[in-house]
């Protein structure tokens, strides 16, 4: 078949995860795992933030399949499963954070507009880029646009960005803090994975990362940076 999982781990894994065979792959994780995923967990993670945990961990799991793979062999269900329990744990810590913490119902001086939220780890990322000097509206106005995919490899994040007219030192970075690489996970990951936020923001190549996503940094990608996106970012937001 087609969309046979053991078969698009291989050709991806072959081609040393070049760009067509693995998102071939990338789609049909969208379509048998992220789009599967029951809606409870949507409800407590946040919509955006539970797909984007989902296609993390099938991910990573399915490059350690491409090395190790089980007995009776991978499967769409075995994948589902596991990706399932991750999401699920997540999902319970939160429910029990939120049981421990609740939040005081206060009545506003006046009528607040109602802001999307994106979830835990991503709203993480957002106050992160705000203590940088972005608006909380615009880094949710990117936040979203980057992990609006599929697909959602890091060539594919940036050009979204860039799509919208974000300098291309900063969708790199942007990139970065959501997707990651091989070798260094990503700040979406390793939140997802429990690290605390601290420990996470302080690690220098996330710092770096955020410099080039806020434009702190413009020696960052060798390239200058300029205001007009973010100007039109924070009139639309």
């Amino acid at each position: 078949m087609d969309d046979d999982l053991e078969v698009l781990i291989n050709a991806a894994a072959k081609s040393a995860w070049a760009d067509e065979p693995s998102v071939q792959l990338i789609e049909a994780i969208e379509e048998h795992i992220v789009v599967p995923l029951p809606g409870w967990m949507r409800r407590v993670l946040g919509r955006d933030e539970a797909a984007q945990l989902a296609r993390v961990v099938a991910w990573r799991k399915c490059q350690v399949l491409a090395v190790k793979p089980p007995e009776a062999g991978a499967s769409w269900g075995y994948l589902a499963n596991h990706v399932r329990w991750r999401v699920k744990d997540a999902a319970l810590t939160e429910l029990r954070h939120r049981q421990r913490f609740p939040l005081t119902p206060a009545v506003p001086d006046s009528e607040l507009p109602e802001i999307p939220m994106l979830g835990l780890h991503l709203e993480q990322i957002v106050a992160e880029l705000e203590r940088h000097g972005i608006s909380t509206a615009v880094g949710r106005r990117l936040v979203r646009t980057a992990a609006d995919g599929p697909p959602f490899y890091r060539a594919a994040i940036v050009a979204r960005l860039r799509g919208v007219g974000v300098t291309r030192s900063r969708a790199e970075g942007l990139a970065w803090l959501l997707r990651g690489g091989a070798a260094r996970p990503s700040a979406l990951a390793r939140l997802a994975g429990g690290q605390p936020p601290e420990q996470v923001f302080a690690d220098p190549a996330v710092r770096n990362w955020v410099k080039a996503a806020t434009g702190g940094d413009l020696l960052f990608f060798g390239q200058r940076t300029s205001e007009n996106c973010w100007n039109e970012l924070a009139r639309s937001a």
